[in-house]
């Protein structure tokens, strides 16, 4: 695939095209996540990838007069730096922080964190949940204050999008501020070798799910008794399962932000539940469950590392994540725009957004809170986060620093900026994590043949409108 080229400065000036208003609102918080395939397709932790759950990592012994927050994260990958203490050697955390110690906690749901609430007893802080539905039920602060304050916080210093993505349906002020990871969230990356061994090209990649199906077909394999022991694309997997998936396939909204109202119903979502299972039929639907039940063998990376699948819809993340994790894979990896359907030939539809670092209210220390969240928006912490996590920031002046080839496919997201037809930003419906959490039974009655894709799209849309009136969410 040829690869073309856009400079640092003209990549941040495209990058600010959020702010006149070109960027279309896309629905949903960071929920959780499938974190296997959708015969077994259960919300875990948001994307990326979580692992198995870690014990909390008490903070280090506290001086007198310190004072120690609460972090809860959903994710996995941080628990390795904080279990090492990797922050405390950091003169820039002496700077920021001094005086405040971190209990973290990794891989928490967003069930216990509504406990934790309930019971008046919620982290300092965290982040990588449903922020929309969360911010909804007024737990979190409005970090304006802080950032009107703060010297190491500039909004002209992030990308439009990513600074947006702080704010939300029906909450005042800023949710938060951008931290951890938050980027270009879509992208088909593709093993090259397998897609080269199936008579393929790996420089003319599927632009829509009809073309995208047919190298699914090329690229899955059964044994003599049907096994499924290699397959194309499961459309269900990693991003592709999160519901602002379908809007880009579709390059249209579940959930419209400025009227509260769904539109699952809408013949594009109807033609998406179709083409989509097409490629169950292809696999075989007990069979892709067998597989997934192997050592190895979950979603979010699991069988595209094992190379037994040879594409993924995934963000920017994947690139760093699959070199740290599987590094001979990871030299095989290419990536380009996820699909669309073929009406939709020619359109480019990329989401910006991702994590914020969400501030509870009722918690004992909110400045202490922000302050890490300074920290942690540091370039040291930033490199840190890319090297060994392979996450990235949308801070400006930092993504001037970064070599887009550092992992193989990363590029492509740097160079779609300029190419971008249709921007959303991630997950903006207050149902976001509740609608993920029904889709996969939704989509297996389709793929199963027990109701046609239009009886799919109306069963998620009545039980979406069902959620909404019977949580007494406002209407816009």
């Amino acid at each position: 695939m040829e690869e073309k080229t856009v400079s640092r400065r003209k990549f941040l000036k495209l990058a600010g095209i959020a702010s006149s208003g070109a960027l279309l609102a896309a629905c949903g918080p960071s929920a959780q996540q499938p974190a296997a395939a959708p015969a077994a397709e259960q919300p875990a932790a948001e994307q990326p990838a979580a692992e198995k759950p870690v014990a909390e990592q008490p903070a280090a012994p506290a001086a007198e007069g310190d004072k120690t927050i609460r972090l809860w994260v959903a994710w996995g990958q941080m628990n390795q730096l904080f279990q090492d203490e990797v922050w405390y050697q950091m003169p820039e955390y002496e700077e920021i922080c001094k005086g405040i110690k971190i209990e973290y906690k990794g891989n928490v749901s967003e069930a216990n964190v509504m406990t934790a609430i309930a019971a008046g007893d919620p982290p300092d802080c965290g982040a990588n949940w449903s922020y929309a539905q969360l911010a909804i039920k007024d737990v979190f602060i409005d970090t304006e204050p802080y950032i009107q304050a703060s010297q190491y916080i500039k909004q002209e210093n992030y990308i439009p999008a990513i600074w947006d993505f702080c704010k939300f349906w029906t909450f005042k002020g800023m949710l938060g501020l951008p931290c951890f990871e938050s980027f270009l969230d879509y992208g088909l990356n593709y093993n090259t070798e397998l897609v080269t061994k199936a008579g393929l090209d790996p420089n003319a990649p599927p632009e829509t799910w009809s073309e995208a199906l047919e190298w699914h077909k090329a690229l899955t394999i059964k044994d003599a008794a049907g096994n499924l022991t290699q397959f194309g694309l499961d459309p269900y997997d990693a991003m592709g399962g999160d519901p602002d998936g379908m809007e880009v396939a579709t390059n249209h909204k579940y959930w419209d932000d400025t009227t509260g109202k769904f539109d699952f119903t809408n013949e594009l979502f109807v033609e998406y539940f179709d083409i989509t299972s097409k490629f169950y039929e292809v696999m075989g639907p007990d069979q892709v469950a067998g597989l997934r039940q192997a050592e190895g063998m979950g979603g979010w990376g699991g069988s595209y590392n094992a190379e037994a699948q040879a594409m993924i819809i995934e963000g920017y993340w994947h690139t760093g994540e699959t070199t740290i994790q599987a590094p001979e894979v990871a030299k095989k990896n290419a990536a380009s725009w996820s699909p669309v359907l073929d009406s939709l030939r020619g359109r480019r539809v990329q989401v910006a957004g991702g994590h914020t670092l969400a501030i509870f209210k009722g918690a004992a220390h909110n400045a202490e809170s922000f302050k890490f969240g300074e920290f942690f928006n540091t370039d040291a912490v930033l490199d840190v986060m890319f090297k060994q996590v392979g996450w990235i920031l949308g801070k400006k002046s930092w993504l001037e620093t970064v070599d887009p080839n550092t992992y193989p496919g990363l590029k492509f997201y740097f160079d779609s900026i300029p190419e971008v037809t249709d921007w959303y930003q991630l997950r903006r419906c207050p149902l976001h994590g509740f609608i993920w959490g029904q889709l996969p039974e939704v989509r297996e009655l389709c793929y199963r043949g027990q109701i046609t894709p239009q009886q799919a799209a109306e069963e998620i849309q009545h039980r979406a409108v069902t959620e909404w009136q019977n949580q007494g969410l406002p209407e816009a």
